[in-house]
């Protein structure tokens, strides 16, 4: 065919011979032995007539119109989408488009450009549609191709098909991975503090990356990593329940290196004061450096005591509590993520007197020195951001306690669950042996102490005393000096626990982050790449 245009005063002869491949545009259709790809097998579509359009050319003023109903033979509510099944179209103008309508279905106000692309793709076309018990919804769908004044001839050749069915709809929300760089602006993701001698009170989002991350990609930089300090008041998450049904409510910490987001426990509800699991020792026995570890070997050496043939209490504590609360979601939790039990020390090991390990060093001796108290996401990294000599990655990295060890954990968990470390409560604005009751970590939804009076257990080690033959770790306290770092002795048996987990790159969240809008996860399918990923 042939059509003539008048474009400014000149008359231009534009043929189109557009072929496209419609044979099969609608070939799933009831009664010819194609079932309609649903999850829910009960809602059926139907077509007026025979369902395919003739193969054929496509010109300007081109319109075809196609009727077709959905019913539903289910007992429920139920949420579906129509969608192209492996879509192509390569028409490089917008004058291909598009338009459904229906009585009480889904109905678009105006004809909208067909999407575009050169391999199948399934599409979807159609936004969240409901339909009840054993309603019937009548819908036409009409394709056009513009006429217009303007020269269509790029579009000779194109290629238009594929096939139209319905699916299930499923919410959509921001990645794990993008949580951060949607929600907020460039400037606000820009801030990277210097100072850390001081206690932040007002809620800030910073970043921090190179030296003081872990360098995933492996390509000799540190990944990006952005965190809460102060009173953040959106870093809320709903997620999970414990055994007895509660809904389990957490603080984003940070972003991990492997694109997850790393939460702490914070209760069964944002206002607790009990936002804990258990009150107990870290470990019991006290009397040997090993007694830091998460887990620890045996011997007068670092590398001994690195091995991590042991279990502490405390991690067989969070074991536990991951396999009756959490193993039901384990699809939606990190395999990858590392927990630092950072047992490097600045002033080289010792198998004898006093032992100062590395956050003792940077947090308590260099408090107010802004060149070597400087905090870190990269396990055995001293305060001026260099590796302890103790601490090359073969060794380091028995620190670095992971399920998976892809990320470059050392891979010897069972369950991905650990504490948040001291770095992270510097990070989030704390100080030690100083006071913040503005810290998100201490505070729930009503500015109180998250824990009560209790104080919780860090996973940091601090140091060895060798004349007392006594193991100390970090803690942060409760209301009794508000979120507070200080160092406690191993066997103490009046600490709580506080979980901390890290949620997959891949997960899809919906939520503002509030404590009365938290973010929520998505369901997603067993068999879903995401639920498969390690991270």
């Amino acid at each position: 065919m042939k059509k003539q245009y008048l474009i400014i005063g000149v008359v231009s002869i534009l043929i189109l011979t557009v072929s496209v491949s419609l044979g099969y545009w609608m070939a799933y259709i009831e009664g010819n032995g194609a079932p309609i790809e649903l999850t829910a097998q009960d809602l059926k579509i139907t077509f007026d007539g025979n369902g395919n359009i003739e193969p054929g050319y496509i010109e300007p003023g081109w319109t075809y119109k196609k009727t077709f109903t959905v019913t539903s033979e289910t007992n429920e509510t139920y949420y579906y989408k129509i969608i192209i099944k492996d879509l192509v179209n390569t028409f490089k103008t917008d004058y291909l488009k598009y338009k459904i309508t229906s009585s009480h279905g889904y109905t678009m106000d105006k004809f909208e450009v067909l999407p575009k692309t050169e391999k199948a793709t399934d599409t979807d076309i159609s936004d969240k549609i409901k339909i009840e018990p054993s309603e019937v919804q009548e819908y036409t769908i009409e394709f056009i191709y513009e006429t217009t004044t303007e020269d269509q001839s790029e579009d000779m050749g194109a290629t238009l098909g594929g096939t139209l069915f319905i699916g299930e709809w499923k919410e959509k929300g921001i990645l794990a991975k993008d949580l951060f760089t949607t929600k907020y602006t460039e400037e606000e993701l820009g801030k990277k503090r210097d100072d850390f001698s001081t206690i932040v009170n007002e809620g800030s989002v910073y970043y921090e990356d190179g030296k003081w991350t872990e360098d995933v990609t492996k390509d000799s930089v540190g990944e990006k990593v952005y965190y809460y300090a102060g009173n953040a008041q959106d870093n809320w998450v709903q997620f999970g329940q414990d055994s007895s049904g509660k809904n389990l409510y957490w603080r984003i910490i940070r972003s991990n290196e492997d694109g997850g987001l790393r939460l702490l426990y914070a209760g069964t509800s944002p206002d607790t004061t009990e936002a804990y699991i258990n009150t107990m020792a870290y470990n019991p026995t006290y009397d040997n450096a090993a007694y830091v570890g998460y887990m620890y070997g045996t011997g007068s050496s670092l590398a001994a005591i690195r091995g991590n043939g042991t279990n502490s209490p405390i991690k067989a504590e969070l074991d536990t509590w991951y396999a009756t609360n959490l193993q039901s979601f384990d699809k939606y939790i990190s395999k990858t993520a590392i927990y630092c039990n950072d047992r490097s020390t600045q002033e080289g090991w010792k198998s004898s007197g006093d032992i100062y390990y590395n956050d003792y060093t940077k947090f308590n001796t260099n408090q107010s020195d802004n060149t070597k108290n400087h905090p870190s996401f990269k396990c055995g990294v001293d305060g001026s951001g260099n590796f302890n000599s103790d601490s090359p990655d073969a060794e380091r990295k028995k620190d670095m306690f992971s399920v998976s060890g892809a990320s470059g954990g050392n891979g010897v968990l069972t369950k991905p669950i650990g504490l948040i470390t001291a770095d992270e409560i510097v990070f989030a604005g704390g100080l030690s042996r100083t006071s913040n009751p503005d810290a998100y970590y201490y505070r729930n939804a009503f500015g109180e102490s998250s824990t009560g009076t209790n104080w919780w257990w860090t996973m940091s080690p601090s140091d060895f005393n060798g004349w007392e033959i006594l193991a100390l770790v970090f803690l942060a306290f409760g209301s009794a000096n508000a979120g507070a770092l200080e160092t406690v002795d191993v066997d103490l048996s009046n600490g709580v626990v506080r979980p901390v987990i890290s949620l997959k790159s891949c997960v899809e969240l919906k939520g503002n982050g509030k404590s009365d809008d938290p973010y929520t996860v998505l369901d997603m399918d067993d068999a879903s790449e995401c639920a498969l990923a390690e991270n």
